[in-house]
């Protein structure tokens, strides 16, 4: 394709595309930069005002002047600004920034690039951007890449400060284009508990956590793709790194592992690589400037130093000094770093002496440790000691953050009366300077952070300043607010965990301190509670419940019973054990009921009483169900109120369930009504009241005889799931559409939503229940295909998991009668079945003509049974399943004229539907008993 190319040194921007090229290869680049390269570069030669720039890539946004220079540094790093003499970006002082190289326009021939993104909606890569050019691990990246064709697990390995995470960046971005599902960077490194290995690698994969056992599942999607893992930061939780690496690498042969370590993981078939220092001249004497140039600690030194100093030069008379500083640094690339970027400040004679002395000073103090420790030790105090008190202060402050984060987080954190919001934001930017925070401009908002070893010694300093407490405490604050603007939100599922989901970190850090011996468990309970649509939204059940059972512990130690604080704590424990699968929901629900009565909470109350009876759903006690709603509901009707969408929404499915199809549509069509007329969506939670609705009332629809509406209703939600952008009640839709494809016996149609629920299911964090349905559905198409080998063991599988609830094991044996297990049995003779009970005794009635064809008189008891019982619910289609197999029976029998009579009254009262499978073979049967 053609079109219009701008080109200026080795770069060619490409207008349509919106990509910057160098050579064939794209730049990855900000869209905020991108957008500032492309406003200069047109007008190239011109000045651009800095407020023209803000409204050009921020329009209708208000912006600080910060935030563009932070773009400007990033841009100039991706074009190598003042490198080798070329100037790109040039700063006006007092006017603005110019484009100074001169730019040609022409039109080229160019094929599509994707410019990074993934090849599909399987494929994907999220490694970082280099934040700087690599120097000097060229040889070391091609021997990793040339390793990694060789062994399924390559570890990097070496001391902190010495760039394994940059390497191993490197080698995968230049490998990715090989792994045909890409590459997923999983960085360790703020994990405190190692069980959280599986979890932090699930949730990039898009995966459900709803297993304490994650491996399994993690093999399971691994095991058909070819994908890069790269396990960054694993010295910490080194054995459950290495225990995860081994299984998967067992279970997914087109897996390959890259990981970085201060030690081997040890684990079977692992190759090792120590990735060593910085070569740094044996001896200054008689080098060159560009002869010292040729060894890579001394090139990062000279180009971070020329990057802080845009005066700065490399002389020979240089050489002597720099060698000395690199060699005290140990050729650390960190250390390294840090020390060039005071060149602003210091002459190199002082800097050299300076940093000399301090790096005596700490191996004298610090005898016990590794010598390269004590010298990034060294390089840390120094570059400590040259901040101002100001900076000294916001550094130690955000080092609270345990992942990113960006200007308004750094001020809510660390002004106050001693610093001011436009000093902190000052002191970040400096900080950045001085390479003591990275800045990362990739996405659509500029995020900072410490890095670790840093960040480690700048906790230190906070602790010792006796702000610990203090800055604790407004961290768990902040994002307590910060939480709460989460679940307000409303863009798509995706943009909303891009935006929010790098904050689950400081979550865990922040709980971690408030339930902790001095934290604040007030504080704690609320972010424990605000905090929960992350939570839900990355389908972190398993530690969710951890943190919350902990926290309800700590609470009832420390403070007083029945508060508040411990009901939206069990509260949100409830709904939690709810999506996770299991028990203790009903226990958690009861006690957020009980406190809520006796506050009287009248809010509270209803969302406990609510949560409780959808509880009771889960667990099969469909009346207990029943009288929690209406008891919920009432508290509405005595105070003269509306009853909720919510109430009506669950009611329906409670009346549903014990078989009452009549009141059980009048619910859930007011709640329909009633949604579509307010918009109204319950997200705290993650369900849309409107799609949920719809999808119980198309199963209740297709009970009631009315298999077209339903299917039609199923349809709808389905789309309003779709877009809602909300992918949990999605779920749920695409759950019951199946269930009425397959009642319908419309197999092709059931399998595209199978499908559908698969692939949704593979690319965002869902419900825990979402993979067993899918494996649940996935059984009965075989069984409807005629696949039945091995299905006997399936059934049994099925059956037996956990996430098999009282609702989803009765369901099972309404799509096929080999799924009738003996729980499901029990509990229609017992009463408890209710809404399905009148086809589990038609199947039980089938099931002893085959193994007993002379006596059928125990069968017909039970179609009889079947008949009568759908009769009093309402329930037309398994009043005709039933009638249907006693016809036959009957008519094996020889009461042909009975059997017609009875189907033929049963089959008339049906108004549409008659392509549907049941009215087939009822219409089949009718015709050979000739009525």
């Amino acid at each position: 394709m053609r079109e219009p190319v701008l080109a200026f040194g080795p770069f060619r921007l490409l207008v349509i595309q919106r990509v910057l090229m160098e050579g064939e290869k794209p730049i990855r680049i900000g869209s905020r930069a991108l957008e500032i390269l492309f406003c200069l570069v047109e007008s190239a030669g011109e000045i651009i005002s800095k407020d023209e720039l803000i409204a050009r890539v921020w329009p209708k946004i208000s912006v600080e002047e910060g935030t563009l220079r932070v773009h400007i540094a990033a841009l100039r790093r991706a074009l190598r600004d003042k490198r080798d003499g070329r100037l790109y970006v040039e700063n006006v002082p007092g006017h603005g920034y110019r484009f100074a190289a001169p730019v040609t326009r022409h039109e080229a021939e160019v094929s599509p690039h994707p410019a990074g993104s993934a090849t599909g909606a399987d494929r994907r890569i999220n490694l970082p951007s280099p934040l700087a050019r690599i120097i000097g691990r060229s040889q070391v990246i091609d021997t990793l890449t040339v390793r990694l064709m060789q062994h399924r697990l390559v570890t990097i390995v070496g001391p902190g400060g010495v760039g394994k995470t940059a390497v191993a960046i490197a080698v995968a971005d230049k490998v990715s284009d090989t792994y045909e599902h890409g590459v997923c960077f999983v960085d360790l490194g703020s994990l405190t508990d190692p069980l959280l290995v599986p979890t932090t690698l699930a949730s990039l994969l898009g995966l459900a956590t709803h297993s304490e056992n994650l491996t399994p599942s993690l093999v399971t999607f691994l095991a058909d793709r070819q994908m890069l893992l790269v396990f960054d930061n694993c010295e910490h939780v080194i054995d459950s790194a290495a225990m995860l690496a081994e299984t998967v690498l067992g279970g997914a042969p087109r897996v390959q592992v890259l990981s970085t370590s201060r030690e081997p993981l040890r684990a079977r078939g692992e190759a090792v690589h120590r990735l060593a220092a910085l070569e740094i001249p044996p001896s200054s004497a008689g080098l060159t400037a560009a002869e010292a140039l040729t060894f890579p600690a001394v090139q990062l030194f000279v180009e971070r130093a020329m990057a802080s100093l845009s005066t700065f030069e490399f002389r020979d008379a240089d050489v002597p000094v720099v060698v000395e500083l690199c060699r005290h640094l140990d050729g650390l690339p960190l250390a390294i770093e840090l020390i060039a970027a005071r060149v602003d400040h210091f002459d190199l004679r002082d800097l050299a002496g300076f940093i000399g002395d301090g790096v005596q000073m700490a191996r004298a103090a610090h005898r016990s440790a590794l010598p390269r420790h004590q010298s990034l030790k060294a390089t840390l105090d120094w570059s400590y000691r040259l901040l101002s008190e100001a900076e000294q202060l916001t550094l130690h402050r955000v080092a609270i953050f345990a992942g990113g984060f960006d200007l308004s987080a750094a001020s809510a954190i660390a002004s106050d009366s001693d610093v001011t919001t436009t000093e902190v934001t000052d002191n970040i930017l400096g900080l950045a300077d001085r390479s003591l925070i990275t800045v990362d401009t990739t996405g659509e908002d500029v995020v900072y952070r410490l890095l670790d070893t840093t960040r480690v010694y700048a906790l230190e300093k906070l602790q010792a300043s006796g702000e610990w407490t203090e800055i604790s405490r407004r961290h768990a604050s902040y994002l307590c607010i910060a939480c709460d603007k989460a679940a307000s939100q409303g863009p798509t599922h995706e943009e909303w965990l891009a935006t929010y989901g790098r904050k689950i970190d400081d979550i865990r850090a922040a709980l971690d301190w408030c339930f902790s011996p001095g934290g604040d468990e007030t504080v704690g309970a609320m972010l424990a509670v605000a905090s929960a649509p992350l939570w839900f939204g990355m389908s972190i059940f398993n530690e969710y419940v951890r943190r919350l059972e902990g926290a309800l512990h700590v609470i009832k130690v420390r403070s007083p019973a029945d508060t508040a604080v411990e009901m939206t704590v069990s509260m949100a424990l409830g709904y939690a054990l709810l999506f996770r699968g299991g028990g203790g929901a009903t226990e958690a629900f009861a006690t957020a009921v009980r406190i809520a009565t006796l506050l009287n909470e009248a809010d509270a109350l209803n969302e406990a009483l609510l949560g409780h009876a959808w509880s009771l759903i889960v667990a099969g006690d469909y009346h207990a169900a029943v009288r929690v709603v209406e008891t919920a509901s009432s508290k509405f009707i005595a105070r003269g109120e509306e009853i909720s969408i919510r109430n009506d929404r669950i009611m329906a499915l409670a009346r549903h369930c014990i078989g009452d199809q009549q009141a059980a549509r009048r619910h859930a069509e007011r709640a329909l009504n009633r949604a579509a007329r307010t918009g109204a969506a319950f997200r705290v939670y993650h369900f849309n009241d409107r799609v949920t609705a719809g999808a119980i009332l198309s199963r209740i629809l297709w009970v009631q005889g009315l298999p077209d509406q339903a299917v039609d209703t199923a349809r709808q939600s389905v789309e309003e799931g779709l877009l809602a952008n909300d992918p949990p009640s999605l779920y749920i839709a695409l759950y019951h559409a199946c269930l009425v494809c397959l009642w319908n016996g419309d197999i092709a149609e059931a399998e595209q939503l199978v499908a559908m629920l698969r692939d949704r299911l593979s690319t965002h964090p869902s419900q825990g229940r979402g993979v067993f349905w899918v494996r649940s559905f996935d059984t009965v198409l075989d069984i409807r295909r005629g696949r039945t080998l091995g299905i006997a063991e399936r059934r049994d599988e099925i059956l037996s998991d956990p996430l098999c609830d009282g609702p989803h094991l009765e369901t099972l044996g309404t799509l096929h009668e080999a799924l009738v297990g003996p729980e499901a049995i029990s509990r229609a003779a017992t009463g408890r079945a209710g809404w399905c009970a009148a086809e589990i005794f038609r199947v039980q009635g089938a099931s002893l003509l085959k193994e007993c064809r002379s006596d059928t008189s125990a069968a017909e008891d039970f179609f009889q049974q079947a008949r009568r019982l759908a009769q009093q619910q309402g329930a037309l289609s398994w009043e005709l399943r039933a009638a249907t197999s006693l016809a036959r029976l009957w008519q094996a029998r020889g009461r042909t004229r009975e059997a017609g009579s009875l189907l033929a009254q049963v089959y008339n009262r049906f108004t549409e539907g008659f392509a549907t499978v049941d009215l087939l073979a009822a219409r089949t049967l009718l015709d050979a008993l000739d009525c």
